[in-house]
């Protein structure tokens, strides 16, 4: 029986009314095909259809992943300074992840109106309490880390399992190693996107099973390659040319990463290298069936979807799906979640709908920062409630009842079925997850709006000594003469319009590693290597060797690469592999 009758109502002759057919993005006028499997999930959910492309809509969403940011924040109570992912002029402060899961937000609520527009009441709502500021699954030793697995003597990684390892984001089961970027197993590596399993490497790329090799894309098992593309169970390649043993270890003998003039020529001739030969299929998919997208490993049933692995199943427009979750549609971070609408980042929930960073909960709608709720709508930051609007606790039928009403009025108003807008997110738009995994350029940005505020505003960047201040072109060229009285110095990055400095353990690995040291802004640093590899964002193209239509991925870096489809590329390694 329905709980809700008023809205089913309501929805249903909206959905009855929905027929397949060309549709206009309500933000950029793109043009795009609405066929009977999309009106089947918004069936399905009992949910309006959105009225945006799907690639804007995972940019929209994106805009509460929260990439990779390091900011300092102020203590919701005490005003102590915290590193957070959250910016302070976002207009949310945070309390240690200790503090926050101790705490319960439910004496904070809101006596809303249902004839109100409902995100600006959320809004006076979500500037009153908390987040936690690192969202550890496991806490760091001896790190600067956030969102992290279990680091232990690292700095500044990001949602990593990583031991004694700089400047990373997604980096499993990483030791040593340096800019690596959604790969696993990485071991005395530097400038690693995309790859598994990977040894002593210098900007490796869609690798498998390589070691001691540099400058390598799309090759497994290989090791003593240097300059190697499409390439399978190779030794001493050098740009893909065969050499002997001999010949590759004298060539190899005269290279100096150390150096920053050196290695940004041998980047170049790479870059120029792919250019010329190198071939990208249309997606990266393996052990996958009945499936488009790109990334996805044991995804079944899985269409139109980015970054699923382990056995994803029935899911539709969803990006970054981990676990074991079934039946989801539009969602943008899913780890063991199932039956689930339009959410950000929610593990372990089930029927959640346009949700952003809720846990193990379940039945629960436009909810934030929730754990262990079922049956919620508009909550934030509450725990272990139920029936609860605003924060607020209500009988069980009364809840029904408010929130039949207030679903028949979002949805007159046209907010039903809308995700947050981009003004309460919390990070800085520049540098969101709409821009690092989803590709937006400042023109979608622009379109999408949100908050804009100065990087440094409301001191979230730390305050440095100007009198000691370095522009990046006094950095020395080799490793060799940037000796310990460089530790702290803040440098300049104009491009980025930030200072940074280098840590000691961080010029101790370079000089170990043999690496030039950096002069752009670790946040720079990172996301180019991100960039390297494919983003959230799907287009049609046409095979370069057939012809053939195919759905691929965009790459911000190598936006003009050759592309194949799955025949034409297995055909290419075949021969040339």
């Amino acid at each position: 029986m329905s709980k809700t009758s008023n809205f089913d109502a309501k929805i249903k002759a909206i959905l009855d009314a929905i027929k397949p057919g060309e549709r206009t993005c309500a933000i950029t006028g793109e043009k795009w095909f609405m066929d009977e499997e999309e009106i089947g999930w918004y069936k399905h959910f009992n949910v309006p259809s959105v009225k945006i492309t799907h690639n804007m809509l995972w940019k929209h969403m994106a805009y509460y992943d929260l990439g990779y940011q390091f900011w300092w924040n102020k203590h919701f109570e005490t005003g102590k300074p915290i590193l957070t992912v959250h910016h302070p002029a976002s207009g949310i402060c945070v309390l240690p992840d200790v503090e926050w899961h101790d705490r319960d937000f439910s004496n904070i609520n809101l006596d809303y109106s249902a004839s109100e527009p409902f995100f600006t009441q959320l809004r006076k709502l979500q500037v009153q309490i908390p987040l936690p500021a690192n969202h550890n699954v496991t806490e760091p030793h001896n790190s600067i880390a956030l969102l992290s697995f279990g680091d232990r003597n690292s700095y500044f990684v990001f949602g990593c399992i990583s031991k004694n390892s700089f400047y990373s984001v997604g980096a499993m089961n990483t030791e040593g190693s340096s800019l690596v970027s959604l790969s696993s197993n990485i071991t005395n590596s530097h400038h690693i996107s995309h790859s598994n399993r990977i040894f002593n490497c210098y900007y490796a790329s869609e690798s498998r099973d390589c070691m001691d090799s540099a400058f390598i894309f799309d090759c497994h098992n290989c090791q003593y390659c240097f300059g190697a593309s499409n390439k399978r169970n190779k030794k001493y390649l050098w740009f893909n040319e065969q050499l002997s043993e001999t010949e590759w270890r004298q060539k190899r003998e005269l290279v100096d990463f150390g150096k920053r003039s050196e290695l940004y020529n041998w980047r170049k001739k790479f870059d120029q290298l792919l250019f010329d030969s190198g071939i990208w299929p249309e997606n990266f998919n393996t052990g996958s069936s009945d499936s488009s997208g790109d990334y996805l490993t044991g995804a079944v049933r899985c269409h139109h979807c980015f970054g699923a692995e382990d056995t994803a199943v029935d899911a539709y427009c969803s990006a970054w799906i981990f676990g074991n979750p079934q039946t989801n549609i539009f969602m943008w971070g899913i780890l063991d979640s199932s039956n689930s609408y339009m959410s950000v980042t929610s593990p372990k929930s089930n029927q959640i709908k346009f949700c952003n960073r809720i846990t193990q909960c379940d039945t629960c709608e436009y909810c934030m920062s929730c754990v262990n709720c079922s049956n919620c709508f508009g909550c934030i930051g509450i725990k272990r409630k139920e029936f609860c609007i605003f924060n607020k606790q209500y009988s069980e039928s009364e809840y029904w009842q408010r929130v039949d009403e207030l679903k028949c009025a979002m949805l007159d108003r046209g907010e039903y079925g809308q995700y947050f807008p981009t003004e309460m997110s919390t990070t800085f738009v520049p540098e969101c997850g709409a821009v690092v995994y989803a590709g937006a350029s400042e023109a979608d940005l622009e379109l999408l709006g949100g908050q804009r505020f100065d990087v440094n505003a409301d001191g979230a960047v730390a305050k440095y000594d100007e009198t000691k201040l370095k522009n990046a072109a006094d950095v020395p060229d080799s490793i060799d003469d940037v000796g310990d009285d460089w530790v702290g110095v803040p440098i300049y990055d104009e491009k980025a319009k930030r200072a940074f400095a280098y840590l000691k353990p961080e010029l101790e690995h370079y000089r170990r590693v043999r690496i030039a040291p950096p002069t752009e802004h670790f946040i720079s640093r990172v996301n180019a290597v991100t960039h390297s590899g494919q983003v959230a964002c799907l287009e049609n193209k046409k095979c370069a060797k057939c012809d053939q239509a195919i759905l691929t991925s965009k790459n911000p870096t190598y936006p003009n690469r050759t592309i194949y489809c799955k025949p034409c590329y297995f055909a290419y390694l075949e021969q040339n592999g």
